[in-house]
């Protein structure tokens, strides 16, 4: 079984949830303080992701009621939220806070009073790591050391794997969603159709990644 097999096939398990107790039951995340909220409608004040814990103000706890008071009735829409070509399917609540921010809340059923995890597409929540969307695959390299991912363009594509690296605890709670920028994929088109696949394998080493402009994408944080 290929790398790219594996990495879809664990990380669909997890999203499901057939194994994710075990997982968060071993991993050792950094402490961090309570979350910090302003008002309804107001910014919060803590934006930082730890996989298994928090997203901001989110937590396992959170019920809808509560994304209300931090960010305001407006800002959210439900809707029913299908990813990696439908196969992964939760009722979900878009948090809007404007033009390409914010996230989405994933619940573990219609109820919505509690939280299976957090699809992030803002660079302002970041790990304490310091990494979030717009982190590019260099700075993600210096950080967590080299790291295999799969390649772009279906439906598990550009999805690091953590096993071995500095995030090796976040395994089963972490996903990266990476990819190439548009205007660069253009420009070096046949490199980028050399990424492109279910059977390619890429390096974080590999110097057409640099040049095709690649960064994290979208985070999903699991609880």
């Amino acid at each position: 079984m290929s790398l790219n097999s594996k990495i879809a096939i664990a990380t669909l398990s997890l999203l499901v949830g057939t194994s994710i107790s075990s997982i968060t039951a071993n991993a050792t995340l950094p402490q961090q303080k309570r979350p910090v909220a302003t008002t309804q409608g107001s910014i919060v004040i803590n934006k930082t992701i730890i996989p298994g814990k928090q997203v901001g103000a989110i937590t396992k706890k959170t019920k809808r009621s509560d994304l209300v008071k931090l960010f305001g009735a407006s800002k959210l829409k439900d809707e029913t939220t299908r990813f990696f070509g439908g196969d992964a399917e939760f009722p979900g609540t878009v948090v809007n806070l404007g033009k390409d921010k914010g996230l989405t809340v994933l619940w573990k059923d219609k109820s919505r009073r509690e939280v299976r995890g957090v699809m992030v597409y803002d660079p302002q929540w970041q790990t304490p790591e310091g990494i979030g969307v717009g982190t590019t695959v260099s700075q993600l390299q210096q950080k967590i050391g080299n790291f295999k991912m799969s390649g772009f363009g279906w439906d598990y594509g550009g999805i690091p794997n953590l096993e071995g690296t500095k995030l090796s605890s976040y395994k089963g709670l972490l996903t990266l969603r990476m990819d190439a920028n548009s205007k660069a994929a253009q420009q070096y088109e046949k490199e980028y159709m050399k990424t492109l696949g279910d059977n390619v394998t890429l390096s974080s080493s590999n110097p057409s990644l640099k040049r095709l402009g690649v960064s994290v994408r979208q985070m999903i944080v699991l609880f």
